[in-house]
């Protein structure tokens, strides 16, 4: 699509395309990227849609979704690190000193042992035994860092409610 053409579709759709943008992302600057990314994506493909203003609006509307779908993951890997980084802590700084603590990690292990879906259980194993990372997890079982949290999750959940249940 020429250059000119462009100018004249900006003028024309940019407002509305902003309108949009804004009311799905709640954020001025980041509206303004998607639309800028929404016409140079136009000026590089150099498609002609037949209805543009559909195309235009959808555009921005695909980009917002996919930016609000990106943010919602980051948030997920955010809160399960800082969960993990709570666990992390709170395990370093308890010392095993009495035999009754060692039984009861020995019980709550057994316990997972036995009662984790086996899949969860390698991953359990693999980043709580053998100190790997998400993504070394997910490359090894082939799976994503995705699941690799919400198998990690399923198996916190479970030895949580097993832990609350013997205390």
């Amino acid at each position: 699509m020429k250059k000119e053409n462009i100018e004249v579709l900006f003028r024309q759709y940019y407002n509305k395309m902003i309108r949009l943008a804004r009311r799905m992302l709640y954020d001025v600057e980041e509206s303004r990227d998607v639309v800028s990314e929404v016409f140079a994506t136009l000026i590089k493909t150099n498609v002609i849609p037949t209805n543009v203003e559909a195309y235009l609006l959808m555009s921005v509307r695909n980009r917002c979704i996919n930016i609000l779908q990106h943010k919602e993951v980051k948030k997920r890997f955010e809160q399960a690190y800082i969960i993990e980084q709570s666990e992390v802590h709170i395990t370093d700084t308890i010392a095993l000193d009495t035999v009754e603590e060692e039984q009861r990690l020995t019980l709550l292990l057994n316990y997972a042992e036995q009662n984790l879906p086996e899949q969860t259980l390698r991953v359990f194993r693999m980043r709580h035994i053998k100190s790997m990372k998400y993504q070394e997890i997910a490359e090894e079982l082939g799976i994503s860092r995705v699941m690799v949290y919400k198998h990690l999750t399923k198996a916190i959940q479970i030895i949580r409610e097993y832990n609350n249940q013997n205390k």
